[in-house]
């Protein structure tokens, strides 16, 4: 089946996948940076964890670092392992997903 579509539409898809990654994780920034400094919850990644404990800019430095990063190498690589890339995109978008779902699940209860 994908060998009917050409390539340039093909890579224009690993590409919006990635665009909709970076959404995810500034969606996942700004409601962690909600949660935590009104006092609710607490960074559930220890990693983050840690950066948080020292910093809020450290934090969203830290944050923005590291995902950046990864989707950079995801993108680099976007031609040479375009099925494992493609597979990445698809999972980390759906783990980001959950979590923002998670956010919005929390915040019904503040409103409600």
């Amino acid at each position: 089946m994908q060998g009917n579509v050409p390539k340039k539409i093909r890579m224009k898809k690993i590409v919006n996948l990635a665009y909709v990654l970076t959404v995810l994780i500034f969606i996942d920034l700004t409601a962690t940076l909600f949660w935590v400094h009104g006092g609710l919850a607490t960074e559930a990644n220890p990693a983050m964890a840690f950066f948080f404990k020292h910093s809020s800019i450290l934090f969203v430095l830290a944050k923005l670092g590291f995902s950046f990063t990864g989707i950079y190498i995801l993108y680099f690589f976007r031609e040479r392992f375009r099925k494992i890339i493609r597979i990445a995109l698809l999972s980390l978008n759906f783990v980001y997903v959950i979590i923002c779902l998670y956010h919005l699940w929390g915040m019904l209860f503040l409103v409600f």
